[in-house]
């Protein structure tokens, strides 16, 4: 079972990570990125895992700034992520359509 401390201390973490994350989100280090992505799941898998434990008031209200700015960090990232996912949606369609356009006509001229 983990700790109070060992539990913040695991959100402190994963806080870190996301802002990690937003840099290089920021900075379009994509590889980066994916590589923090895994190490983040990591983290939320430890915390997902263990069983609940109690928390002062102290701890609780530390807890929900934690998770605060760990959700703003989230939305910062989507915010840049996404329009490269559109991006990527976009090519690979073309892609899609090409190909489809050389197998038509690979299929007529044989």
């Amino acid at each position: 079972m983990m700790t109070s401390n060992e539990m913040l201390t695991t959100y402190e973490s994963l806080s870190a990570l996301t802002g990690t994350m937003l840099d290089a989100a920021s900075q379009g280090e994509w590889d980066h990125l994916a590589a923090l992505e895994q190490r983040c799941q990591g983290y939320v898998g430890s915390l997902m895992q263990a069983a609940p434990v109690p928390l002062n008031e102290t701890e609780q209200r530390a807890k929900v700034a934690i998770i605060r700015t760990i959700l703003q960090n989230d939305a910062k990232i989507r915010a840049l992520t996404e329009p490269r996912l559109h991006e990527l949606q976009q090519r690979l369609s073309m892609a899609r359509t090409g190909q489809r356009s050389v197998d038509a006509y690979g299929a007529q001229r044989a």
